[in-house]
């Protein structure tokens, strides 16, 4: 994955995060607009918010689309990242901003921070692009330990494993794409696995936020690509909903 994803910030570090841009002529202000559009309408489902003194971790940062936006409502961000190349580039793109960390992460667990590290994580258009889901339910475990009782998370994933083929976007591979890729004007590895990523059992959603000591809170989107999480650590006996705004 780190691999893949060093070579598409190269290519167009933009684009492979809000894939809606135009790959060829990329809107910066669009870019990190869309940022605050993504964290609103995420939060806004469950009328969720901060007050400003939250430890968060955006996880799958990217170049810190969303970590600039969760910046100008918390305390203190943490964007972790696979990609060197992405943490490289956000690093430039946030130096101003004295609030935010960013850190290159294994790809597999969040180790390098301590139980009850964080007071929020959130994460959106990152779990659908994994390739195995066993290490997406890995990392909701870990969510799970890197929270503060009382501490919540929303996170998005794919419950619609039909998109996640070769197969299912074989229809969009005409030979004009395929000249297009090959003279820089169209996306490139959009057929790989760490593109296309996988889809995540409900199942195997509940069995990892038990395994994490997360009450699930409700969801949005069930069964489709954009399959939105609330969730919480409880404090003691206690499996109520986390305060919203």
């Amino acid at each position: 994955m780190r691999r893949f994803w060093d070579a598409r910030a190269r290519e167009n570090a933009k684009w492979f995060i809000h894939s809606e841009l135009s790959y060829q002529d990329s809107d910066d202000a669009e870019f990190w607009r869309s940022g605050e559009d993504s964290l609103e309408q995420t939060l806004s489902l469950f009328e969720a918010g901060f007050d400003g003194t939250e430890r968060v971790l955006d996880l799958g940062c990217g170049i810190g689309r969303i970590t600039r936006a969760l910046a100008s409502r918390a305390a203190f961000v943490v964007g972790v990242d696979v990609s060197e190349e992405m943490i490289a580039r956000g690093r430039r793109a946030l130096t101003h901003l004295a609030n935010v960390e960013l850190a290159v992460g294994n790809g597999l667990d969040l180790r390098e921070w301590d139980e009850g590290s964080f007071d929020a994580v959130y994460s959106f258009i990152v779990f659908q692009h994994i390739p195995d889901p066993a290490v997406t339910c890995g990392y909701i475990v870990e969510i799970g330990r890197v929270l503060r009782p009382g501490g919540w998370t929303i996170f998005q994933l794919s419950e619609r494993p039909d998109i996640h083929t070769a197969e299912h976007w074989a229809w969009s591979e005409t030979l004009a794409v395929r000249l297009k890729r090959r003279l820089g004007r169209a996306p490139r590895g959009v057929l790989e696995a760490p593109w296309l990523g996988s889809a995540v059992p409900r199942s195997d959603l509940l069995a990892a936020l038990e395994a994490g000591g997360l009450a699930l809170d409700g969801t949005v989107g069930d069964g489709s690509q954009f399959c939105i999480v609330l969730a919480h650590r409880p404090t003691g006996g206690d499996r109520s909903a986390p305060h919203v705004d």
